[in-house]
């Protein structure tokens, strides 16, 4: 099958700058070849980004990103990340699909869903992937839909409550869908271990898209305490912390960007302060980063088709929301550029 082709620049552009990541007369003979609407992205900017990640957590011998399929399902920028040893985080057949096409082997894939077939978590074991269960009656699924239960395995965690992060950033975990209860996930390890599960490992998502250097130490913490109880408790070899998603980007241009250094950095002294006194220093660290890995690089590029002037001022384009990477949903903020006019009020 004959590859798609999709624009490529060498500017890094960063998503605080006014500068576009490309100027109106470059995009004038891109259109010539590629008639509007279509997404344009910095490689330069992906690439730079994916080694400041492994940098960033580089302490750690065993990190590992999972790219969050969903934030942008395109397999040729996902294959741009594999080449700094990213992995695929999926949530859907077709995820896993897409995965398995463009090379995932064993281990590079981790499959958490919340309500999932048993033929999903069938193909999700087949292909090497490693199940994340969201609830303790998964565990029953996919016995039934494996066959046995996989020698490595991981449960989702949710602690219920609120979780500050700073004074201004707050979620309540206990309002979503996602992940067992602190009892839940004991039963569910010693379950599990008695099921014949040999490895383990605890995944938590406790908030979106955070603009601060906090919450991925704080989610660390949480999770690292809970990971040392579990071990003591139930006897289980706990391999890897799964830190998923919730770092953000900027989307508005006065914001202030997250510093994935510091991250890295606060992460590795809660991982000393309670794992490594405890003999856990050999517990790997994933990342399942999506909007941090592609956002700040990509761009919906549209032209204006219409005006109409009536009590507010309208101009219409030949893009719509479909045409998003992510719909307009949860009242989401996209910023726009008009190039050549960059610097109008």
């Amino acid at each position: 099958m004959k590859k798609k082709p999709f624009v490529t620049l060498e500017k890094l552009q960063e998503i605080t700058e006014k500068v576009p990541i490309v100027t109106k007369e470059q995009l004038d003979e891109i259109v010539k070849k590629y008639p509007t609407p279509f997404h344009l992205y910095d490689e330069k900017g992906i690439r730079e980004n994916a080694k400041a990640l492994k940098e960033a957590f580089a302490w750690n011998k065993g990190f590992k990103e999972f790219f969050a399929v969903k934030a942008t399902p395109n397999p040729y920028l996902i294959q741009i990340l594999q080449e700094y040893g990213c992995g695929c985080d999926c949530s859907s057949m077709t995820e896993l699909m897409l995965s398995k096409a463009i090379g995932c082997k064993k281990g590079d894939i981790m499959f958490s869903s919340n309500d999932t077939p048993e033929a999903e978590f069938r193909y999700a074991n087949e292909i090497g992937g490693i199940i994340n269960l969201d609830d303790i009656t998964h565990i029953e699924a996919v016995e039934k839909a494996v066959g046995y239960i996989p020698k490595t395995i991981s449960c989702r965690y949710n602690p219920g409550g609120l979780f500050k992060i700073s004074n201004d950033i707050m979620d309540n975990p206990g309002d979503a869908k996602y992940g067992m209860t602190t009892d839940q996930i004991f039963e569910a390890f010693r379950t599990l271990k008695a099921k014949g599960a040999e490895e383990f490992g605890i995944h938590a998502f406790l908030a979106s898209n955070t603009v601060t250097n906090e919450y991925y130490p704080m989610l660390a913490k949480t999770i690292f305490e809970l990971a040392v109880t579990l071990k003591k408790e139930t006897g289980a070899n706990i391999k890897f912390i799964n830190l998923s998603g919730g770092v953000g980007i900027p989307y508005k241009p006065d914001q202030k960007p997250n510093d994935i250094m510091a991250i890295g950095e606060g992460v590795r002294k809660v991982y000393e302060e309670i794992l490594t006194p405890e003999g856990m220093d050999d517990v790997a660290i994933y990342t399942e980063m999506g909007r941090f890995m592609m956002g700040p690089y990509g761009a919906l590029v549209t032209k204006a088709i219409h005006e109409k002037h009536i009590y507010k001022e309208y101009i219409g384009v030949d893009a719509c929301a479909a045409n998003l990477m992510r719909p307009a949903m949860y009242g989401a903020y996209h910023h726009v550029t008009v190039l050549g006019k960059e610097d109008a009020p």
